[in-house]
């Protein structure tokens, strides 16, 4: 059994199909998720037939037995044509690790592809890539799952539909904020009609204590 056969099925990379939305004029990120599901350690490396458009970190590494790498996948700025067709695809090229280093610099790990004589004991899953004219829609109901259930029936009993009732229960805050305004205006009315009317009693009880203490000072005279 040659080592193509062995090394076939190593891994599983996911998604097999990578898509892109309009508009194009940003930026937008994607992961691609390895898997390596057996006790060997792989090598894996990244290789594009657009690299000029997409931003790959890391582009290459090595997968520990049972675990799992993440590679961000980053398309830049990218002048889209819809009549044009595009063949983007990415292919992810993996061998059997020749040593038990887990600290492999990305240097060596290139090295290691290169120094293969026979290329096709690289084993490779290639994950295609579409470019969407249009932008992405998200049904209504799936942008409602997002929402914690708290909030969700907030939204569904509480908030009146829009028409006339709505107008409605709009207009009665106001209703109350101008009653409440004019209950503020009489309330500052009657306070100050109050304190003129204490000002002039006390004003007055004081002017007779005066007019009592003048009337005994003449009688003693």
């Amino acid at each position: 059994m040659d080592l193509n056969q062995l090394n076939a099925g190593l891994i599983s990379v996911s998604p097999q199909k990578m898509i892109f939305y309009a508009p194009y004029d940003r930026s937008q990120k994607r992961i691609i998720t390895i898997l390596n599901p057996t006790a060997k350690r792989l090598l894996f490396k990244i290789r594009s037939n657009a690299a000029l458009n997409y931003v790959v970190l890391p582009n290459c590494g090595c997968i520990e037995p049972y675990n799992i790498n993440e590679v961000s996948v980053s398309l830049n700025y990218f002048d889209f044509h819809d009549d044009r067709g595009y063949d983007h695809h990415f292919t992810v090229l993996y061998i059997r690790s020749p040593c038990n280093d887990n600290t492999m610099p990305a240097e060596s790990i290139l090295c290691t592809f290169k120094q293969v004589r026979d290329q096709l004991k690289i084993n490779q899953v290639r994950i295609p890539i579409e470019l969407q004219p249009n932008p992405i829609c998200i049904p209504q109901a799936e942008l409602d799952m997002l929402l914690p259930p708290d909030t969700r029936n907030m939204m569904l009993t509480k908030l009146p539909v829009f028409g006339e009732d709505h107008l409605k229960h709009l207009s009665a805050p106001m209703k109350r904020k101008k009653r409440c305004n004019w209950l503020r205006v009489l309330t500052n009315l009657a306070v100050i009609v109050s304190s003129l009317v204490g000002a002039f009693t006390q004003r007055h009880f004081i002017e007779e204590l005066i007019y009592l203490h003048l009337t005994v000072d003449e009688v003693q005279f």
